[in-house]
């Protein structure tokens, strides 16, 4: 049996190696990496209930967008086992978009079970800095 660090690490992985294959179009452990009954929230809305509905939609998604980044900033896991990650995503579709987001990740065992996702602009400004 795996200790928890080296199950953390592991989760961690996962979720590195997911984020990852979106920037190589390589999708094909997602039946490792997610459980058959996967909840995945989309930041604009879109949910996805079960790996087979979670595969169309990467497969279709895919067709029309090309990741160029999808940067991990920091990944924390929370006192319930929950992990917490923060990220920069930039793409392309029909013209390049980017933003920051937050991704709430859940775990069955070794697998994805919950992702929720919400993001923000990337720009950033300070409307107060010279008022004060």
């Amino acid at each position: 049996m795996l200790s928890n660090s080296s199950q953390t690490i592991e989760k961690e992985q996962t979720i590195r190696d997911y984020f990852n294959s979106w920037i190589k179009k390589d999708f094909s452990n997602l039946d490792s990496w997610f459980s058959q009954d996967v909840y995945y929230r989309e930041c604009y809305g879109a949910t996805y209930e079960g790996l087979d509905e979670l595969k169309a939609y990467i497969n279709s998604k895919s067709k029309e967008q090309t990741v160029l980044k999808w940067d991990i900033y920091n990944i924390e896991q929370t006192n319930t086992g929950k992990f917490v990650v923060t990220w920069y995503f930039d793409a392309v579709e029909k013209e390049e978009y980017c933003f920051d987001g937050v991704s709430l990740i859940e775990f069955t065992g070794n697998k994805i079970k919950k992702v929720v996702e919400y993001s923000t602009k990337h720009e950033i400004f300070r409307p107060f800095k010279d008022k004060l």
